[in-house]
């Protein structure tokens, strides 16, 4: 009997069923059953995983009649006897370690599940998943979601690896014949496990398909997909509310309105009437039940949206989208009486569009190098939506700090013009240089760097980071040859 269970539902992914099936064969984690579930496809996908099943006996194929990938995957986990199990997308792809990465980090941790980073990938290449991006920021072990609140925003059930036993204990079912079915699982278990483990590392790889071969969670502009969501967010806030978790909604529905349903903002541009009039009422009846408190934490762009939306300023809701396509990031922001707001084509309150929280550091590291006993860091650093365009408007300070005892060691910064992080057509004096003594760094400790960003008498602080605001760390172990 094979310690893990990968469950694929097939149905009409003909042309990516291959690489799916060939990166599960691959997986360095060898101890697998892969249970294929044909859910009555109309391509010739079960004859590609038929022929998997020919050649490697752990690829067992199961048939049904369509009945959509709610009911297939809980065909496949009836099936399955792995004590732990994973749930991949016939479309998407495992690295070769995931299944590995994972099973080790519950051997050593107990914990009920195991959630990783994703990544999402077409023809073109890959790139971390935006929606995934601040939830794996960090690794944590044994942890939990009314702790790490973040990870309400890890909705997706295909980049975890689940015990069985945690599984069956409470009852997990995939609701069935609707879209979106991730979000009523993933939360739920969240907040029904004991303890929870977060990798840093990508361990799912989510497709994204061109052209024709939108799937139907990609192009949003039904009534169906639009209803099916607001539902799935919806079980999760009545799970809450009839589970004694009520002081979690507020969360849960700040995250609704800020991560979730407006993905489909987009699509009121070319839905029918049908469409836009769905979604406006869908969202109304949300916005009422989450109130006002909820409202005044949403970052000024969402406010400014989701206050058009309530008021069903449909013809300026999509004049502001235009103008956020479009708009320069440097344009977007104006000062009045001495602070800033979003810049907004439409009339709207001062208390919808100031900007407060949004004023975050923006950062890029173009060049670390260790040279001459020095460790040399260069990069550019600025706040959202505003440049330093003079040498007086910014000033950047700079302590290395060493993680174990929390010492601090002050480090010279230089400023210089760079390429603006806000604007792609200009410089501005966003670009700082620091280095460190290697002597000065005790060897086989562990070290970062906090910035702090004065911008117009505004101070910011973050830490530095590798490749941008929500990246792995500079590390001292990690740099150094």
């Amino acid at each position: 009997m094979p310690a893990l269970s990968v469950i694929v539902p097939i149905y009409d992914v003909e042309p990516y069923l291959a690489a799916c099936l060939e990166s599960l064969a691959c997986q360095t984690w060898r101890d697998i059953e892969v249970v294929m579930v044909d859910d009555g496809s109309p391509d010739a996908g079960a004859e590609i995983a038929a022929r998997f099943a020919e050649r490697d006996g752990r690829f067992l194929l199961v048939r049904q009649a369509n009945a959509g990938l709610g009911a297939a995957r809980n065909t496949g986990l009836r099936a399955a006897s792995g004590e732990l199990f994973a749930f991949v997308d016939s479309d998407d792809m495992l690295p070769p370690y995931a299944l590995e990465t994972m099973a080790a980090a519950l051997a050593e941790s107990g914990s009920d599940l195991v959630t990783g980073n994703v990544h999402r990938f077409n023809g073109r290449g890959a790139w971390q998943s935006n929606m995934h991006r601040d939830a794996f920021a960090e690794r944590l072990t044994r942890t939990h979601v009314t702790g790490a609140q973040i990870l309400l925003r890890d909705r997706l059930v295909t980049n975890k690896l689940w015990r069985r036993a945690f599984w069956d204990e409470h009852g997990l079912r995939f609701p069935e014949g609707v879209l979106y079915e991730d979000t009523s699982v993933a939360l739920p278990a969240h907040f029904l496990a004991e303890t929870v483990d977060v990798l840093t590392r990508p361990i799912y790889l989510w497709r994204e398909r061109d052209g024709d071969s939108l799937s139907i969670t990609q192009d949003r502009a039904h009534v169906r997909g639009v209803e099916d969501r607001f539902a799935s967010v919806r079980a999760v806030r009545d799970f809450l509310l009839t589970t004694g978790r009520a002081a979690h909604v507020p969360a849960w529905d700040l995250t609704v309105l800020d991560g979730d349903l407006p993905v489909f903002l987009p699509a009121l541009e070319r839905g029918g009437e049908d469409f836009r009039q769905c979604f406006l009422d869908l969202a109304c009846d949300y916005l009422d039940a989450a109130g006002p408190k909820v409202f005044a934490r949403l970052p000024a762009q969402r406010r400014a949206r989701w206050r058009l939306v309530r008021e069903r300023r449909l013809p300026e809701l999509l004049e502001l989208l235009e103008w956020e396509r479009t708009a320069s990031p440097d344009a977007k922001a104006v000062r009045r009486l001495g602070r800033h707001h979003l810049d907004v084509p439409v009339p709207l309150p001062s208390r919808v569009t100031r900007l407060r929280r949004e004023l975050e550091p923006r950062q890029r590291i173009d060049d670390v190098r260790w040279e001459g006993g020095r460790l040399h860091v260069r990069g550019r650093v600025t706040l959202r939506y505003l440049s330093p365009r003079e040498r007086r408007h910014q000033y950047v300070f700079a302590w290395f700090v060493r993680r174990d005892t929390g010492r601090r060691l002050r480090v010279p910064v230089t400023v210089f013009p760079a390429d603006s992080l806000v604007s792609r057509e200009e410089q501005d004096w966003c670009g700082f240089a620091l280095s460190v003594d290697a002597d000065e760094l005790t060897a086989g400790t562990d070290w970062h760097v906090d910035l702090w960003v004065v911008h117009r008498g505004m101070l910011r602080r973050d830490r530095l980071r590798r490749h941008g605001p929500v990246e792995t760390p500079i590390d001292h172990h990690e740099t150094r040859p």
